[in-house]
């Protein structure tokens, strides 16, 4: 793209996105604040996407003008660690209903700070557990989700 950075060609991008769900959103009625109709808060969401991304849109124009240029988006993509990352998202959706959210989500989480992002042991084990038992308090216990149970009952 001649002329534009990276920035602004994806905010463009999101910018129409947006706009195009305000606008899908607005025939299924709007309704008023205090009788919302079934497309209130998606069109609210086009009109938040679009705004922020005009935002974006300015800040990447004002940094455009200080000299930064379109860069090849695939250039310096790391393709084993793409592949990696796809593997382990359909690991992860092959075993859920086998292992359950909990034993599953740790060891995905383990797996993307072992070998996706090398971190240490002690860090990958204590992610791995924190980020399954947070996101099981979340859904679980605070929301009220049923969420898949492994061969041990959780």
């Amino acid at each position: 793209m001649p002329g534009l950075n990276n920035d602004q060609v994806s905010t463009i991008i999101w910018f129409a996105c947006g706009g195009f769900i305000a606008w899908a959103s607005a025939g299924y009625g709007l309704g008023t604040l205090a009788s919302p109709g079934s497309g209130f808060i998606t069109f609210l969401a086009g009109l938040g996407i679009s705004f922020f991304s005009f935002i974006g849109l300015v800040d990447a124009t004002l940094r455009g003008r200080k000299g930064a240029r379109w860069q090849p988006v695939m250039k310096d993509l790391d393709w084993g660690k793409a592949f990696r990352v796809l593997g382990a998202l359909t690991a992860y959706a092959l075993l859920l209903p086998r292992l359950g959210f909990i034993i599953c989500t740790a060891l995905f989480v383990g797996f993307m700070l072992r070998v996706v992002k090398p971190q240490g042991w002690p860090v990958v084990v204590a992610g791995g557990i924190l980020a399954a038992l947070g996101t099981y308090g979340i859904f679980e216990l605070w929301l009220k989700a049923q969420l898949p149970r492994g061969p041990l009952g959780f």
